[in-house]
């Protein structure tokens, strides 16, 4: 079924493109997740109790998909390969094909349950029907060598977060989308 003619089309519109990013101090600790789309439109949350980066990663990924209408095309500029394996790659297996819940998904030959599985579930839930990019960056990288411009942006965002919440300051979590 086509969706209402007042209903943008998935896909529709102009492409997106964003940064993803976590920090955390100590790991696992003070955890924090960001995205970034320019200096005027970005956010960042803060991890409740003890986090790790991982978190603070899936988590930034999970609000930009909050934060971006639906119906926008985005491009994800990352870092952490975990991340993108866990929401694109790893879940299939995980989930035998969507078919168990979170709670019940399952690793290695062990068979130790997934960590962050709850995340993880609703990060994908807000990936399905979006058109997404994947965009590999080198962390920590300077742009002379190679580095992504986004990346060094967001990077210092969610580190921001992580710095201010153990110095006792407030932080600062961003303008937010309001595009």
């Amino acid at each position: 079924d086509d969706p209402p003619a007042t209903q943008p089309r998935p896909g529709s519109g102009e492409r997106v493109v964003a940064a993803t990013d976590g920090s955390c101090n100590p790991n696992p600790g003070t955890a924090a997740g960001a995205w970034f789309v320019s200096a005027d439109c970005w956010g960042a949350v803060l991890i409740p109790g003890v986090g790790t980066n991982n978190i603070g990663e899936l988590a930034a990924i999970r609000e930009l998909l909050r934060a971006v209408p639906a119906h926008r095309p985005v491009e994800i500029v990352f870092d952490s390969q975990y991340a993108r394996d866990c929401l694109t790659v790893w879940v299939h297996g995980w989930s035998k094909g969507g078919r168990l819940p979170h709670d019940q998904w399952r690793r290695g030959k062990l068979r130790e349950p997934v960590k962050n599985s709850a995340l993880i579930a609703e990060t994908v839930a807000l990936l399905e029907g979006r058109t997404v990019t994947w965009t590999k960056a080198k962390a920590h990288v300077a742009l002379r060598d190679g580095g992504h411009a986004l990346n060094h942006e967001v990077d210092a965002k969610a580190g921001a977060v992580v710095e201010d919440v153990r110095a006792g300051r407030e932080p600062d979590l961003g303008p937010g989308w309001g595009q």
